[in-house]
């Protein structure tokens, strides 16, 4: 039994008509589509058509003899779908807003975002990175809690200034303070305390 179905074409080009269609697959850029007067053609999914269609979907086809396109798809059973769009876009718009029920995911090797105020408000902030490279000018934070876990910590600074307004402790296996000019603590009460030894060495030593 011969289930080779032809494919139905006209020989002459005449004006577009448009169509209902289901698409029954696809082969390479083409689909083969179900036209409702019976008829089995191949469409290419027009440029403007951002939806890429799928097998089972319901189509509008734009055919005009020699060549035909699917312009839009119209139904689709199921909630997923594809959007593509050309290699180089761009989306240009005086006010343009993503909004996403569920969640929201931006993939790609690089990604810049630029812009004069940038603004970000979220409940739980997560961020994973081999690498980070900040430039700054000027930055003030505020947070009601500040934990961190640092490998190896390298700082240079030109002026630091610090306020701790309760108790400050520092908890290390070994501390080396290096004061190129003048080192002073002032304290209304101080107590230095030592296992084994403590060292006093200068030209001179004034106590009292």
């Amino acid at each position: 039994m011969n289930n080779i179905i032809a494919l139905k074409r006209h020989d002459l080009p005449r004006e577009a008509s448009l169509s209902y269609a289901r698409v029954e697959d696809k082969d390479g850029d083409a689909y083969r589509v179900h036209l409702e007067n019976g008829d089995i053609i191949c469409a290419q999914r027009a440029k403007g058509c951002l939806l890429v269609p799928e097998t089972g979907d319901e189509v509008l086809v734009a055919d005009n003899g020699v060549q035909a396109f699917i312009l839009n798809v119209l139904t689709r059973e199921g909630d997923g779908g594809r959007i593509t769009l050309p290699k180089t876009s761009v989306i240009e718009g005086n006010e343009i807003s993503f909004t996403a029920t569920r969640g929201l995911t931006m993939e790609a090797p690089r990604i810049t975002l630029t812009g004069i105020l940038g603004e970000m408000r979220f409940k739980g902030f997560s961020i994973l990175s081999q690498w980070c490279d900040a430039r700054i000018k000027k930055i003030t934070a505020t947070a009601e809690s500040w934990d961190s876990v640092v490998g190896r910590l390298t700082e240079r600074i030109r002026d630091s200034y610090r306020r701790i307004d309760n108790t400050e402790q520092t908890t290390a296996g070994r501390i080396r303070t290096i004061v190129k000019g003048r080192f002073s603590l002032s304290a209304k009460n101080a107590a230095l305390t030592a296992e084994e030894e403590v060292n006093l060495d200068g030209k001179k030593i004034h106590i009292g």
